[in-house]
């Protein structure tokens, strides 16, 4: 299904060595910043009442000549040289619960970031089996398609033709003085023939002839006339670029999209012009559809409301690694947008060229202003 996601990068691990000197000293010798953070915990204090004692030891004992139980010598060596020791403790150690609780939460972090890319990775492999698969169901359809066509232009219309050949022999061999018996003969044949045509168009319906014989752009030229001169509506269509290298899969997405637009437009948009591009330039196919009706409906959230025929629409260009998008078009009117990559094909596709004795379909003009 087109559209693939660009694989996530997983997060960079933690460069613990980006430290201070001393630091990065210390984790050559396997000494990791929480056994850091202990020993500085532990080990400034410490420091710190060591510093305070004999700093009070020399200016009282040395230097004043003073007992060791004075009061001064006591109450500084208690504030400084132990409650003021005992607070940087107790800073050093909250500062160690904050780093192990951002420890705790970044493995946190990390592995829900893991598990995320591992589900992504797993959502765009399915993703991808998911258009792989509705690719060959397209395909195995449209294969369907043409075989029932195939069946009933083979079966049911030599029947058909072979009845209709016998009740014009029943006809001719009636004898004339029997009119009822004439009369039903026709009402027969009529309805043989009817059947027939109807025969022929389901024919069409399930894979249009052109489309295999001369390839998309007749096709496309012939499914306008048929469905929208009968309703006075004009239709303009303009080709561009060398449709005879597009693929098959291409060409069928392209008419069958077309194809539901046209009927989206006979359907809701009271149009009374139409205007269809077809455009092949490098790697891109892109179809532009437009007419003048009365517009999209908006769902409540301010999107297109999208019905079994867009999201049908939007599948089957998806399938191919495509897009369609359908918008307002100003000042009224719906403005469809197909495009698909362009693979070009060695082979004859089925856009092939016309032959020589096809008729002329061509419907000259330009887009919609």
């Amino acid at each position: 299904m087109a559209d693939q996601t660009a694989p996530h990068e997983t997060l960079p691990p933690l460069d613990k060595t980006q430290r201070f000197p001393l630091s990065r000293w210390l984790h050559r010798r396997g000494i990791d910043l929480e056994r850091q953070l202990f020993l500085v915990q532990w080990g400034l204090p410490l420091v710190l009442s060591a510093i305070v004692f004999i700093d009070e030891f020399r200016e009282h004992i040395l230097i004043k000549r003073e007992p060791l139980t004075t009061g001064p010598f006591m109450a500084e060596t208690l504030f400084f040289g132990v409650v003021g020791p005992f607070a940087v403790w107790l800073v050093l150690m909250w500062i160690r619960g904050e780093w192990r609780q951002r420890e705790r939460d970044q493995e946190q972090l990390r592995r829900t970031y893991e598990e995320l890319a591992r589900a992504q990775e797993r959502l765009n492999a399915l993703h991808q089996q998911r258009g792989e698969l509705l690719n060959r169901i397209l395909s195995v359809q449209e294969e369907e398609r043409r075989r029932v066509s195939r069946e009933i232009h083979d079966e049911l219309g030599q029947l058909l033709t072979g009845l209709s050949l016998n009740l014009r022999h029943c006809r001719e061999v009636v004898p004339q003085d029997l009119p009822e018996v004439h009369e039903q003969l026709a009402r027969i044949s009529d309805l043989v023939q009817r059947t027939m045509e109807q025969a022929h168009e389901i024919i069409v319906d399930l894979r249009p002839t052109a489309l295999d014989d001369y390839g998309l752009e007749p096709a496309v030229r012939e499914e306008l006339h048929k469905r929208l001169d009968s309703l006075g509506i004009d239709v303009t269509l303009q080709v561009e670029g060398d449709l005879e290298t597009l693929s098959a899969d291409s060409a069928v997405a392209a008419f069958r999209i077309i194809q539901e637009a046209i009927t989206n437009i006979i359907r809701h948009a009271h149009a009374r012009h139409v205007a269809v591009q077809m455009k092949l330039a490098g790697d891109r196919f892109s179809v532009l559809i437009e007419d003048d009706g009365v517009g999209v409906n908006w769902a409540r959230n301010g999107a297109v409301h999208q019905g079994v025929g867009i999201l049908g629409m939007k599948e089957r260009a998806a399938a191919l690694g495509g897009e369609v998008t359908v918008e307002a078009r100003q000042p009224r009117g719906t403005r469809v947008r197909l495009w698909v990559p362009h693979h070009p094909v060695s082979e004859t596709p089925a856009s092939g060229p016309v032959r020589a004795n096809e008729p002329n379909l061509a419907v000259e003009g330009e887009p919609l202003a």
